[in-house]
């Protein structure tokens, strides 16, 4: 459950951005999510009654030489924001589905400061939109139906993602929040359906999920599909869970790499502005 007050929380984002502001616009990169409505395009000597403000540093630190970034004007940028609302999503002590649903709103509430569109949505087996492209979001109505959402069991991503990627026609970026606790082929044929697109995966995980602590004679329940196992917890069984674990998002990221998307892997257990800001530099790198 995502409590109202979420929203009067709000404005400490505005406070963590403008402390970092300096650190999250260092980057030479790409950047759709400046907070000016800006994208780098390249550079130009500098000549004196040049704005020093875009003075480029780093490269200073390699050539010895002034140089200036120079940008051009983003148009008709949309954000779209996608929420896992599985059956996985909703566990842990600090709930996943929440957890993520907060930063999804969080990033929506930046985007709009930033005067760009974004689009809202969940997903799980097929996909539910909770706003329409706007700038101006009515966020106490975008957190009752976040809560009243009913889970659904699977988590069709390859689908979703397919299907969603039929809607995008402008300038975009897309980033889903989920726990990708799903085949590796799923989540690369969303990739390739998003290749064109500026693309972030942020992996969600529930601090037991990154570090259990279950041990001995267990039942264990498949929140996808209501199945039980009864298992003996040991030692290396826990470590072993931990390895695999640790394989699978490391190959999540290698594909993210591999299509030129980037990945951002989260805990429920960070207090969620610090997590948020992770999020919020992955966009404007």
């Amino acid at each position: 459950m995502i409590e109202i007050d979420f929203i009067d929380q709000l404005d400490r984002f505005n406070l963590v951005l403008k402390k970092n502001s300096s650190e999250i616009n260092e980057g030479q990169q790409k950047s759709n999510f400046s907070g000016q409505g800006m994208i780098f395009e390249d550079h130009k000597k500098y000549v004196p009654g040049d704005d020093i403000r875009k003075m480029d540093w780093k490269a200073y630190a390699r050539t010895e030489q002034f140089y200036i970034k120079r940008f051009e004007q983003e148009k008709s940028l949309t954000l779209h924001i996608l929420v896992d609302r599985s059956s996985s999503m909703d566990y842990g002590e600090n709930n996943k589905y929440d957890y993520a649903a907060k930063l999804g709103l969080a990033t929506a509430y930046m985007a709009s400061n930033t005067n760009d569109r974004f689009r809202y949505s969940v997903f799980s087996e097929t996909i539910t939109d909770i706003s329409s492209a706007r700038r101006n979001p009515n966020l106490a109505a975008m957190v009752e139906t976040l809560n009243n959402l009913r889970k659904t069991p699977d988590s069709l991503i390859e689908e979703c993602i397919t299907e969603y990627s039929k809607r995008i026609r402008n300038k975009s970026a897309v980033i889903i929040f989920s726990d990708f606790l799903t085949d590796l082929e799923q989540i690369e044929s969303a990739l390739k359906r998003l290749k064109d697109t500026e693309t972030i995966l942020v992996n969600t995980l529930a601090a037991q999920e990154l570090d259990p602590d279950l041990q001995g004679d267990k039942i264990l329940l498949d929140p996808e599909s209501d199945s039980r196992i009864r298992t003996y917890l040991s030692k290396k069984t826990r470590k072993d869970y931990r390895k695999d674990l640790e394989e699978h998002t490391s190959n999540i990221e290698e594909l993210t790499n591999r299509y030129n998307a980037k990945y951002v892997k989260i805990s429920t257990e960070e207090e969620v502005f610090d997590s948020f800001l992770k999020v919020w530099r992955a966009l404007n790198s």
